[in-house]
């Protein structure tokens, strides 16, 4: 079935993540059931933190995949596949955007999209996803966040199903690349990372230090080209400062 051959439409839900979880737990979805949502009162995002957005003005969206014979070492390649799918619509559309590792869409130094996803894991397997995913549109005021939006880099208003039907048909096309791991997913990903190739400052649970991004190890970790050593950071241990 395809991404997106079924798409549920809802005014309000706490989280379309969640509402997809509980569709799980009752066996009401199959692969490709997408839930899209005017207004999240508790949407999710990284390290615990929370999605805002206005109601009615982005594309809240959560999708149900189950990858073909995806391993646990491998499941990077579901970022890959979802952050190359989103870069590659908004340059359709005419934004030029990169990857703030590990799951952030950025233009610029501003926040255009986020990717929250949350794996079912059965015998090394990934048995099942649901892909969050929150870009944003119309949205026109951030109220101080560092963030932007599709009509506030195009200077006109989008219409949210058109951006969404671009999204799960870049989706569709790129599906076949997840499921054989292609390291084309990967390399697009690496080429188009925030920060690449640049000499910046970051932040570990130690110190601030300068750095310079270098990509993705085999696990998805950040490489980091530190003093002249090559390192390895996880989620939890680094931050952007910018």
């Amino acid at each position: 079935m395809e991404i997106g051959h079924k798409i549920v439409y809802l005014d309000s839900v706490d989280s379309t993540n969640n509402y997809v979880a509980n569709l799980v737990k009752l066996n009401q979805i199959e692969h490709g059931t997408a839930i899209m949502a005017d207004l999240q009162t508790a949407g999710k995002g990284q390290r615990g933190s929370v999605w805002l957005a206005e109601s009615g003005e982005n594309i809240l969206l959560s999708i149900f995949l189950k990858p073909d014979n995806l391993s646990v070492s491998h499941q990077a390649f579901l970022t890959y596949f979802t952050s190359v799918s989103l870069l590659t619509i908004l340059r359709k559309i005419g934004i030029s955007a990169s990857i703030k590792w590990p799951n952030d869409i950025y233009v610029g130094n501003k926040k255009i999209a986020g990717i929250l996803i949350e794996n079912s894991i059965k015998a090394q397997q990934i048995n099942y996803s649901i892909l969050g995913i929150g870009l944003n549109v119309n949205q026109l005021n951030f109220e101080g966040l560092n963030a932007t939006s599709i009509q506030q880099e195009m200077g006109q208003f989008f219409q949210r199903n058109e951006v969404v039907f671009m999204l799960l048909n870049e989706m569709n096309k790129n599906w076949s690349l997840l499921n054989v791991q292609a390291p084309t997913l990967k390399e697009k990903f690496t080429s188009n990372l925030f920060q690449l190739n640049e000499l910046k400052t970051y932040q570990s649970k130690e110190k601030r230090f300068d750095g310079v991004v270098r990509g993705v190890n085999e696990d998805g970790l950040l490489l980091m080209e530190v003093a002249g050593e090559l390192k390895t950071f996880d989620l939890k241990e680094i931050t952007f400062i910018l």
